[in-house]
């Protein structure tokens, strides 16, 4: 018996979901021909000029259109909700309406109609009978796994729960998206309000870059007009996380964001390598933006002395100290940057000199120098090379490399910029002026591009050509309006057309500029609507002034596990965020997702150790496999790894990992000199602090009490080794194992 005025729920079978499936199938492919023909015609169209001026605009929609449904596959359809009132509706990856009737076949996952599918439960059903989720390969319905809440959810399933299904399915080089198993806590900080600043809490397998992906693909759906004028930035720890993320918002519909690590922050610099825990520290300190600002000013009229000119006239000037002083203070109360300042101070100065020139050739008659002849003397110094030379080196044009690397690699510079600094602080970060750029580097090099802007000379010789190729193309525009206004008239006589020539110039304009990603990527000043930061809490306080400075709105959302810091910096959230961020809200992800309930048990006893008060995320599956721990000689460590690899890789199409200090990597690597190529591309090596963010089936964690000192910062990298897999753990030593491990 059913309760009263319950409506008896419809179970979607798989015939149904197929049948829905095919129709959705034809739609794209009608659609594909149609944006097709659309656009050939669009391409065809011939006219004059100025009835032609938005083709373009036109066949760039429909490129984009048929781009969008091209790309479409069988995957579109996830999710079916069957409702109280007998409505039902189909979730999916876009949204799609049958061109004919307007009726939606598919409902956009993002749309407020389809978030009953990730929320309702059989407490609070939201209107919702019956939710199915559908499985598909291709454009065949593979499963279909339904739950009748309005039963109380003790109504008709079929097949494993869709969630335990896609958790526990094998790992791959390439993270998926989870878009058809979104739980409830996740839903809610997906959808969250764009405004302020939003820090989400996960510890291991909780989905937090899942989550924060998920949430890049709706904020740009709910706030399109927006974030389609400035972008989305994410930033992840590293190039392998992007690499491993790539592919996600494109199959949710998104290829409008731009995705970067700290290594690629910077455009135009590219970090090779990492420096070691404490060098990363120092650097990382808001010390060290003072430090850069004093770097700057050394290159700010630096002469203390007075300072002698000779013209290519053999004139000879005098510049006393004190009005170089008075120079440079009216060129910072400008709060211009450095180079950009450039321009002014060459007039000022130049002006400075002609004005002491014609000062001295009329001081006999005690005449008052004229501000017009100054000018025009000072225009006449533009050509002399030695006024230019003076210029050069009282304001040059430096780089951001040039400066931290000025910076970074002499002694008694550094000494100079840097006394808040200790010796032994400063000795750390002394490098060779060759050595390559660090991932720790990038935010110093960001501190500076942002006090020493561009070099505004290619800018203004940029503009130059602009200029005259407008005025080519506004007397071109005037000749075409001429011919049209001569042959083409309306029936009273008139014009046809009130088209102005710099109106028609401007229409016929190539924009190469790009997507708004494109041109965010290659921008060094540009700020974006939303930038979302995955692995939070590796953020050295320089790099989060890295980051609000590209999101001036403070519009922020902020993923990570500060139990997982490898920084001293990061030992709660308020110490690394309230210096810069007045404000922000907390939300917390509790469930693991991918850490089985064994290993996991294991990486608990290492978060007490780290933080006695933190309590581990709850596991929702079990393997029945604990963590293997075995003592092996480390002349063996190679081929144990490979045996445990070849017997798991040989039945599975899963991936291993090995897990090690990055001091005996190369030689772990031998381990796959005999597997089979299928096998060996499926392996992957690197440090803990390389695998944070990703996660492999099975992890192989070599000697983890390799480095004697055992500090938080080692127990966090320790805990972040072992929460990677989702299958199995083996941990191989030959050194004693930390105590956290010991049984």
């Amino acid at each position: 018996m059913h309760p009263p005025g319950r409506r008896t729920a419809t179970i979607l079978d798989r015939h149904a979901a197929q049948s829905r499936l095919d129709t959705i199938r034809s739609t794209v492919a009608d659609l594909v021909a149609s944006e097709s023909a659309r656009l050939a015609t669009v391409l065809r169209e011939s006219g004059d000029a100025v009835e032609l001026w938005d083709r373009d605009a036109r066949a760039d929609h429909h490129r984009k259109q048929l781009s969008r449904f091209e790309n479409a596959g069988g995957g579109l359809l996830f999710g079916h909700l069957g409702m109280r009132d007998d409505a039902e509706w189909y979730i999916g990856r876009m949204g799609l309406f049958d061109p004919e009737t307007r009726d939606p076949l598919l409902v956009d996952w993002r749309a407020p109609l389809s978030r009953a599918f990730y929320t309702a439960t059989p407490l609070h059903p939201e209107n919702v009978s019956v939710r199915s989720t559908i499985g598909t390969r291709g454009w065949r319905v593979s499963s279909v796994v339904t739950e009748d809440l309005a039963a109380g959810g003790e109504g008709s399933t079929t097949g494993p729960s869709a969630l335990m299904a896609a958790v526990s399915h094998h790992r791959t080089d390439r993270m998926s998206d989870i878009v058809a198993t979104i739980q409830g806590e996740q839903d809610r900080i997906i959808r969250a309000g764009l405004r302020g600043a939003l820090v989400v809490q996960g510890g291991p397998g909780t989905g937090k870059t899942a989550v924060a992906l998920h949430r890049a693909a709706y904020v740009l759906y709910e706030h399109r007009d927006r974030l389609a004028r400035e972008g989305v930035l994410i930033v992840g720890p590293n190039p392998d996380f992007l690499s491993y993320i790539s592919e996600v918002l494109p199959s949710l519909g998104e290829d409008s964001v731009v995705l970067t690590s700290l290594h690629t922050l910077l455009p135009g610099v590219i970090a090779e390598g990492e420096d070691d825990r404490d060098v990363a520290e120092v650097k990382g300190r808001l010390d060290l933006a003072k430090a850069i600002e004093n770097a700057v000013r050394r290159h700010e009229i630096a002469v203390r002395a007075p300072y002698v000119v000779t013209l290519e006239s053999e004139q000879t000037v005098r510049i006393e100290s004190r009005d170089l002083a008075a120079l440079r203070t009216r060129m910072r109360r400008s709060r211009r940057s450095h180079n950009e300042a450039r321009p002014v101070f060459e007039r000022l100065f130049r002006e400075l000199v002609a004005r002491m020139l014609l000062s001295t050739a009329g001081r006999s008659v005690e005449v008052e120098v004229d501000q017009e002849d100054v000018e025009d003397f000072a225009e006449e110094l533009q050509l002399d090379d030695r006024i230019a030379a003076a210029i050069d080196e009282l304001w040059p044009i430096v780089s951001p490399e040039e400066l931290v690397r000025g910076l970074l690699s002499d002694e008694k510079v550094l000494a100079a910029c840097a006394p808040m600094l200790s010796d032994d602080d400063r000795a750390l970060i002394l490098r060779p002026a060759a050595a390559a750029w660090t991932a720790s580097d990038i935010p110093l090099l960001d501190e500076a591009a942002a006090l020493l802007g561009e070099d505004p000379r290619p800018g203004m010789r940029a503009r130059a050509r602009e200029r005259a190729e407008q005025e080519r193309e506004l007397e071109y525009a005037q000749g075409v309006l001429d011919l049209y206004s001569d042959t083409t008239t309306d029936d009273d006589g008139t014009r046809a057309s009130s088209v102005t020539a710099e109106q028609l110039a401007a229409r016929q304009r190539q924009d190469d500029r790009g997507t708004v990603a494109e041109r965010a990527e290659g921008e060094v000043g540009w700020t974006y609507g939303h930038v979302i930061v995955d692995e939070a809490q590796e953020l050295t306080p320089l790099a989060l002034r890295a980051v609000l400075r590209r999101c001036p709105s403070r519009s922020l959302t902020l993923v990570g596990d500060i139990n997982q810091s490898s920084a001293a910096h990061g030992s709660d959230w308020d110490t690394l965020l309230r210096p810069q961020l007045r404000g922000y809200t907390r939300e917390e992800l509790t469930v693991n997702y991918r850490t089985p309930s064994e290993v996991m048990d294991l990486a608990a006893r290492v978060l007490a150790h780290i933080d006695p008060t933190q309590t581990a995320p709850t596991s929702i599956r079990s393997t029945g496999e604990a963590p293997e721990i075995v003592r092996v000689p480390y002349d063996a460590m190679a081929a144990a790894i490979a045996e445990r690899a070849e017997a798991y890789l040989s039945r599975s199409e899963g991936t291993v990992a090995v897990i090690a200090d990055a001091e005996l990597l190369p030689r772990l690597r031998s381990a796959v000199d005999g597997l089979p190529p299928g096998q060996s591309e499926r392996m992957w090596f690197g440090s803990p602090r390389a695998a944070k963010g990703l996660e492999f089936d099975v992890v192989v964690l070599v000697e983890p009490g390799w480095r004697s000192e055992r500090g938080v910062a080692e127990s966090r990298e320790l805990y972040v080794a072992l929460t990677r897999a989702t299958q199995r753990l083996s941990i191989l030593h030959s050194t004693p194992l930390p105590p956290e491990l010991t049984p």
